[in-house]
Formats: C-alpha cells, structure tokens, sequence
C-alpha cells in the first residue's frame, strides 16, 4: 500500500505543471502514488506532464494516468482518481499549485492514523507582489466532542487541498465530490468535517496556492445553482449519517451563507 496518493486534475495547466510536478518528485516521503486525470483541455498540459514522468528518476514514487470521459470539471476527475487510489492517505493538489517539499511526509508523521491532517497555505502571486499567509482553523485535540465540531463548523475555510484524508475512511464514509463545477471544495471539506473523528494538524505554509494572470478575471458568472447543489448534497449527506439532528443550524448557516449570499456577493 502506498503511504499517500496524491490526486491532480489537469487542465490546461501547460506553464505551471512541471513545477507542479517537481514538487512531487521532491518529496521526502517515500511510497506515494501520484494519479494524474486528464479533463481534455485544450493546451500541451498532459504531453508535458508524460514527459515529465518518462524521466523522473524517483522510483519509489508510482505515476498512473487517467481521464474523464469528457471534459467535466474538477469535481469529476478527484472523483475518478479517489476510485483509483490505493494510499493509505489521499491528497489534492491543484496542477497550477506546488507543494513544499516535506509536506507529505509531515502531515503522515502528525495524521498518525487520524481521519485527516491538515497545514497551512500560502498564497503566492505570479506578477511578484508578496505572498499572503492563509491559516487553517484550530482544529481540536484528539477526538472532537459535539461541541467542538459545532465551533468547526462555523469556523473553518475551504482550504481543503491542504488536507490529507484516510482513503478507507473516505470509502465508510461515502464521502466524494458533488457532480457540480462550484463550491465541490466546500461541500466535500463540510463533509468531511462532519465525519472526522479526529484530524491532526501542522502549523506551518507547506502549499502554495498560486494565483497567476488568467486566475485574476473580472467576468462575473452567476454560479448560484451550482452552489446549491454542492450544499443540498451535504444537507443530504448529514440526513443520510443521522447528523441533522446535533448540527441543523450549524448547517443551515453553511448553506444560507455559501450557497446564497456568496454567489450575490461574487456578481457585485
């Protein structure tokens, strides 16, 4: 069993792969699976990638490929890549991000068997200005109480590419991403959080979450429905876990404020 499975959707991320890529060959842990999904954009992405692979010296670190039907969104291919992970942990990294080097191998060493583990970010810009720290929510010690969760909920940011998840846990769970193009990062985060019996964390910026030109437009796009469906499926998801009853409103207010007011705000 691989120790990590890192899971990247591709697309049309031909300027940044690569370094996205040595990133992960520049892991110091050992035994990790890399599952790259290619969602049929339109640039070089995948060619570069292939040959990025083709000549990666790390042998103890396992390239798979694979795709989606058609071009279908994040959501889909960390869906496919989640069927085919065989970590013992499963990770996400966007394919225009890049990692620090022993960030893998921190958040195993603290998981230590935790449902999930969680670091910091940065937020790094491509025209030079200076980089951003981005925290995570304290997470609670040990195994979280009802209360504790409750004050998660209504505390933490979406920041879920920070995370490492137990695949088997993922699997008992039944928790994946909503077949949605928006808010799929909270609605499976939401989820997750819901479900974790405990999740361990280390506070330092081992991500680096790239913003680049083509991340900086100004076109709005009503994405309302999408947000809805992405926070109905985890309403669902609690009603089905028998969760509703301890975190209604902890929920309602994650719904109220994602899915309704969020989608106003992004159109003014």
């Amino acid at each position: 069993m691989y120790r990590i499975s890192i899971i990247i959707p591709v697309y049309n991320s031909a300027p940044y792969i690569e370094q996205c890529l040595a990133s992960v060959s520049a892991q110091t842990l050992s035994d990790i699976e890399v599952i790259l999904v290619d969602d049929h954009g339109t640039d070089e992405s995948m060619s570069i990638a292939r040959d990025f692979v083709s000549r990666s010296e790390r042998k103890d670190i396992s390239f798979l490929f694979a795709a989606t039907e058609t071009n279908s969104g994040p959501a889909a291919a960390r869906n496919i890549g989640l069927t085919l992970a065989k970590g013992e942990y499963v990770a996400f990294l966007d394919a225009d991000d890049w990692v620090e080097e022993d960030i893998y191998e921190r958040l195993y060493s603290v998981a230590n068997g935790a449902d999930m583990a969680c670091c910091n970010l940065s937020q790094d810009f491509e025209d030079g200005r200076s980089s951003r720290l981005l925290q995570n929510t304290h997470m609670p010690q040990g195994n979280i109480s009802v209360r504790e969760r409750k004050k998660l909920l209504m505390r933490f940011v979406s920041y879920f590419t920070t995370f490492i998840y137990r695949r088997r846990w993922l699997t008992e769970q039944g928790i994946c991403f909503p077949d949605t193009k928006s808010a799929e990062d909270s609605s499976f985060l939401t989820c997750c959080l819901l479900s974790a019996r405990q999740i361990e964390q280390v506070d330092k910026p081992l991500y680096h979450y790239m913003i680049h030109a083509g991340s900086l437009t100004t076109r709005k796009v009503w994405k309302g429905g999408d947000k809805r469906k992405a926070l109905g499926a985890v309403l669902s998801y609690a009603h089905k876990q028998g969760l509703m009853t301890s975190y209604r409103w902890q929920l309602y207010y994650i719904y109220v404020k994602k899915a309704l007011i969020v989608p106003i705000l992004e159109m003014i």
